[in-house]
């Protein structure tokens, strides 16, 4: 961040540039796609390294090795997910240019802090000074403190915030932890099916595209529920060459897990929404409430919207978020989520199964790139030869974070989570 001459902080590496290649992705990823796949078999071709190819066609090989392939591809649901929503056309424009069609009562924009990372926090709620919207009659802005540091934020923050302290004693019967303190700002602001609510986490950076897609959706959509997409650069990135692979990773497969079920079908598959960078309707936080014991809140809300029937939508906006500071906070994010993989060596194939393996692992590698180029776009300072870097970083590091994150899902079952772990942010 830097330091404008009103005194503001402003996101001086930000830039909107990625919202042209999402206009066209319909045309540029496919082609990407393509030629990832014609020089990952040229290099094959080259080196004659992966799988050996018979002239004999079927092997006993070859036939345990499709069976075991197709099953962990099935378990993709599903498979090619993420290329799909890479290249199925994403229409960033498409709530613009419909007509206003839905009134808005208020959107009550919340970043909601225990206070233990107060610092990001704050730098968060202000990068609200900047918002066009700022002053718009029908957006308020809120931080919601679930801990004893409510009045270190009224006084750092400026008047147009409202600091909401969640109190001791809230009629919850099961709520804990986040959830307990969505339920009270539920509670007090009682909610009608004309006002939305704007989730967000301590460190989400929000700018004007972000509050302008979300009023589009509103007053221009049809859906009752929002989810965008996020990048994970607002600071230390590139610091640590694994984590930040780890959240390219985590970005690459948000194309399938989370965008392409919205996109197709409104609504998340299984429940698989964001914690964060989540547009609420009040009707459908009213419907099910936050009332849960679960500490996947935001999963326990996104399954039952989509049983009862609600409609989801995809915002094409960026939210910027860090990824953790250490890889022990990274295991500890990563024990929640599961993970399948296959490298395909050591068989004997026909040439054609050969090329469909190469297809697989070629759909996979393009995700990942994109993912990581796209990341990079997003910012200004971001040179050439940097960009190549960190796409080699991640293919290099992308096996080693799989693992991690296997190992971590291993864990989580041999041991399961106790509370709710906060992580540590800068």
């Amino acid at each position: 961040m830097t330091v404008r001459a009103d005194g503001l902080q402003s996101p001086r590496r930000h830039t909107n540039r990625i919202y042209t290649l999402f206009e066209y992705n319909y045309i540029i990823f496919p082609l990407t796609l393509i030629l990832t796949f014609y020089c990952l078999r040229k290099v094959i071709d080259t080196t004659g390294y992966y799988v050996e190819i018979s002239e004999d066609g079927w092997t006993r090989s070859a036939t345990i090795h499709a069976i075991l392939t197709g099953i962990f591809l099935l378990l993709q649901l599903p498979p090619y997910a993420n290329t799909m929503g890479l290249c199925l056309p994403m229409r960033p424009l498409q709530y613009a240019k419909q007509p206003k069609r839905c009134r808005l009562g208020t959107l009550r924009v919340c970043l909601v802090t225990k206070g233990t990372n107060g610092q990001t926090a704050l730098n968060s709620a202000r990068c609200w000074d900047l918002l066009s919207q700022r002053d718009h009659p029908s957006v308020r802005f809120h931080v919601l403190v679930d801990g004893e540091r409510g009045e270190v934020f009224h006084q750092q923050l400026p008047s147009y915030v409202t600091v909401d302290q969640v109190p001791v004693d809230i009629p919850v019967k099961r709520a804990k932890y986040k959830a307990r303190a969505l339920e009270h700002f539920r509670l007090k602001y009682k909610f009608s099916k004309e006002d939305w609510v704007l989730h967000l986490d301590e460190e989400s950076e929000v700018d004007d595209r972000t509050i302008r897609t979300v009023l589009d959706f509103i007053e221009r959509g049809t859906e009752d529920f929002g989810m965008g997409t996020i990048i994970y650069n607002s600071t230390n990135h590139w610091k640590n060459v694994f984590l930040s692979t780890a959240e390219v990773v985590r970005m690459a497969e948000d194309y399938g897990r989370f965008q392409l079920p919205l996109r197709a079908f409104q609504r998340p598959l299984m429940g698989w929404v964001h914690g964060s960078w989540i547009l609420i309707n009040g009707h459908v936080e009213n419907t099910i409430g936050w009332d849960t014991d679960n500490v996947c809140e935001d999963y326990w809300l996104g399954y039952h919207a989509a049983a009862k029937g609600f409609k989801f939508g995809w915002l094409h906006a960026l939210i910027r978020e860090q990824p953790p500071c250490t890889l022990a906070d990274l295991w500890r994010q990563r024990r929640r989520w599961p993970l399948t993989g296959l490298f395909g060596m050591g068989a004997v194939v026909p040439l054609w199964y050969r090329d469909w393996l190469l297809w697989n692992d070629a759909t996979s590698l393009h995700v990942l790139l994109s993912a990581c180029v796209l990341q990079d776009l997003s910012l200004t300072d971001q040179s050439v030869v940097s960009i190549v870097y960190h796409a080699v970083i991640s293919v290099a590091l992308w096996p080693a974070v799989h693992l991690v994150q296997i190992a971590a899902l291993i864990s989580v079952i041999v041991n399961p989570s106790q509370g709710y772990v906060v992580i540590k942010k800068k």
